[in-house]
């Protein structure tokens, strides 16, 4: 189930971090970040809808919903067309379709509040976060940062199969 952040859902994004490996946590952190704080929280599961996108995936487990993978975006201040954007899927789930899932479901609703580019600091031997990035953009900007780090900008473009609900094609993360 794909469904938008809500501010019930700050002790499932809590123990989803702490349930990452150290190296997922670095990969997404750039660091072993073991805690979010209560504002980290506050702001992670305080989407608006408008600048401010966020969206999970969780599955049904013998009887529970158990978190699966999380994509939100943060509009740019300065240019409102462009949004950093992060997805963290737990360990065991990563490789099978959950990232692609959630950025059906955020790339569409980006589109739809004028969030046209994506830009995100990354590894840069982080390949699938690159290729996830590229069913949904174009790449268009990249550049060093140092350190094995990379920033790049992603211009959304409508994903082969349409966004989420609007083609009998199923994605299959």
């Amino acid at each position: 189930m794909v469904r938008p952040i809500v501010p019930g859902d700050q002790a499932a994004l809590s123990a989803a971090l702490e349930d990452l490996k150290v190296e997922s946590r670095v990969q997404r952190f750039f660091y072993n970040k073991t805690e979010l704080s209560g504002a980290e929280l506050s702001r992670l599961s305080e989407p608006d809808g408008v600048d401010h996108l966020a969206y999970g995936l969780a599955v049904e487990l013998e009887g529970e919903w158990v978190p699966v993978s999380v994509a939100r975006c943060f509009r740019d201040g300065r240019e409102r067309d462009l949004a950093e954007v992060a997805v963290v899927t737990a360990d065991m789930w990563q490789g099978m379709g959950a990232g692609r899932e959630l950025m059906r479901s955020l790339s569409a609703a980006a589109m739809e509040v004028g969030i046209r580019r994506w830009f995100g600091a990354m590894f840069s031997g982080n390949h699938a976060a690159k290729r996830l990035l590229g069913q949904f953009g174009k790449l268009s900007e990249e550049r060093d940062l140092g350190n094995g780090v990379e920033e790049v900008i992603y211009r959304i473009e409508k994903p082969e199969g349409g966004f989420f609900g609007e083609s009998d094609a199923g994605a299959t993360l």
